[in-house]
Parts: C-alpha cells; structure tokens; sequence
C-alpha cells in the first residue's frame, strides 16, 4: 500500500510518499522500491543551485534503465511525465523535474522527488521526500524511514 500525504507548516507544505506490505514483499516489487530510494540519493547529492532539473530527471532514468526496471518507472500503461516538482505555498510549483523542464534549481528551493514504480499484479512501490536546495546538495526534510513498512 502506498501511501502519499502532505503536511503543512504556517503555510508552506510538504509532501512525503512511504510504502506499506503486508506478507512478503514481492522480489521485483523489493528492487525497484530500492532504486527509488537510490534515485532519490543519488539526486539529492547532485541537486545544487545552477543545475538544470531535467538534468536530475535525465540521470534517474540512466539508473532505472541501469536497473532494467523502465518498463514500471511512473506508471505501467500511463506514464507520469515528471519524477519531482516544487513544494511551497503549493503543493506543485516550480521547478518541475521533467525531460523539457527549463527551470534551473536555485539555492532555497524546496523539491518534493517522487521516483516511483507500478508493478503489474502486485502495486505502487516507492518513495517521496522533500528536500530543500543547499549549496552542498539538497536536504531532506522528510525524515520518516524510506524502507517498506511491514504491517503485519
């Protein structure tokens, strides 16, 4: 079970995915969860002011296709077409991670990356965290764990 939900704090959100199993999780279900987790890694050192956000898109979908899972990356039959956007008095701003985005990430900006997967049969794995753009890379401000969240 996935499970996406906001918060709001004197009037600038947040938004924060986490997935829930109950039983054992599915193996391929277990990989991609990972690879969210990764990508959102991955992303958070490489986001600094000046870089361009469909860079960040474009280097997600270098390591889904690394991972062989773009078949269920952001969707099985419809695709979302963007894996990140801006989080503020909204909960979708700019900048928006997309392949056509042409917004450049600055220093303050608070991104919401939602890498996440749609296996067949078995559900929705992955994760959401907000971040704020740091000089040295972004920072999480969702500090829940990021593992699946056994309910049994």
């Amino acid at each position: 079970v996935m499970v996406d939900m906001n918060g709001n704090f004197t009037g600038y959100m947040t938004d924060m995915t986490r997935t829930f199993s109950v039983g054992k999780v599915n193996d391929l279900a277990q990989t991609a969860h990972n690879c969210s987790i990764e990508i959102c890694h991955q992303l958070a050192d490489m986001a600094k002011p000046g870089v361009e956000a469909k860079a960040l898109y474009n280097r997600a979908i270098e390591i889904v296709t690394d991972a062989g899972l773009e078949d269920y990356f952001m969707g099985h039959r419809q695709k979302a077409g963007f894996i990140g956007h801006g989080v503020g008095i909204e909960v979708n701003e700019s900048p928006v991670i997309a392949p056509r985005s042409i917004d450049v990430l600055c220093e303050g900006n608070v991104i919401a990356l939602e890498p996440k997967f749609v296996i067949p049969g078995v559900g929705a794995v992955g994760i959401e965290n907000t971040y704020v753009v740091k000089l040295e890379g972004m920072e999480c401000i969702t500090k829940a764990t990021e593992e699946i969240i056994a309910l049994d």
